[in-house]
């Protein structure tokens, strides 16, 4: 029943047909009891076979949602999060994938820690067919750039309203500035996110990303920001 599902892994897919299975396998592949934690996979419009792949899981084992329109990952994830039952979010793109160890560890974090509004954790940056370095998420910025893989509280999440569907990227960088304005953030110092990195890929619109970003943080006011940074060096580098 659903009263006892812990935590929604969130997997939004725009025509990523050769990578959405294996981040499908990865979060049904979990050490979390299976009855504890669902996948809703929303499909934002695709146009290749994207949506034959997520099909073939079958409904059992995911929770899957085709879009007619694409309304891009803001909106996907949105609409993803309002389908959840579980009192723990976690967004993962359909190109990338989590170690076996994620949702469990993670969860229990939160599930100790009331203080803690959101877990997060380094990356390990995969490129085509290998698995590269680690990603140490250590500074602001790289917090604000990979708001993937990282596991908030639903009821807080509702509360600051969710991702901004107007926003057609960066918007990880506009939710997490807003929700570490109230909630403070955990980091996990192993890299349970596998960033899958290629060419073309959203990430990688640097500049206009980077455009965006300068918008957000004209929203949120330097003061805001520096705060921010001064409680994330505070947190990153305790004094001894």
């Amino acid at each position: 029943s659903n009263n006892q599902i812990k935590v929604s892994v969130i997997v939004t897919c725009f025509n990523l047909e050769q990578y959405i299975s294996r981040a499908i396998r990865s979060c049904l592949n979990q050490t979390m009891p299976e009855d504890e934690y669902e996948v809703i996979v929303v499909d934002d419009a695709s146009s290749d076979s994207s949506r034959m792949a997520i099909q073939s899981f079958g409904s059992q084992l995911i929770k899957p949602i085709f879009l007619d329109e694409n309304v891009g990952v803001a909106g996907a994830s949105n609409i993803g999060i309002r389908a959840a039952s579980g009192k723990y979010i976690i967004r993962v793109d359909g190109d990338d994938y989590i170690n076996k160890n994620t949702l469990l560890v993670m969860s229990e974090i939160l599930d100790w820690n009331e203080d803690i509004g959101f877990v997060y954790c380094d990356h390990i940056v995969v490129t085509e067919g290998q698995e590269e370095r680690r990603m140490e998420i250590n500074t602001l910025e790289k917090l604000l750039n990979h708001g993937a893989g990282m596991m908030f509280r639903k009821l807080y999440m509702e509360s600051i309203g969710l991702y901004d569907p107007e926003l057609r990227n960066a918007e990880d960088y506009d939710l997490v500035l807003r929700y570490m304005e109230n909630f403070s953030g955990y980091h996990i110092r192993a890299p349970y996110y596998r960033y899958f990195k290629r060419p073309g890929s959203l990430s990688t619109k640097k500049s206009e990303r980077e455009d965006i970003q300068q918008q957000i943080r004209d929203r949120n006011t330097g003061h805001q920001l520096r705060r921010l940074a001064r409680h994330l060096h505070q947190r990153l580098w305790p004094r001894v």
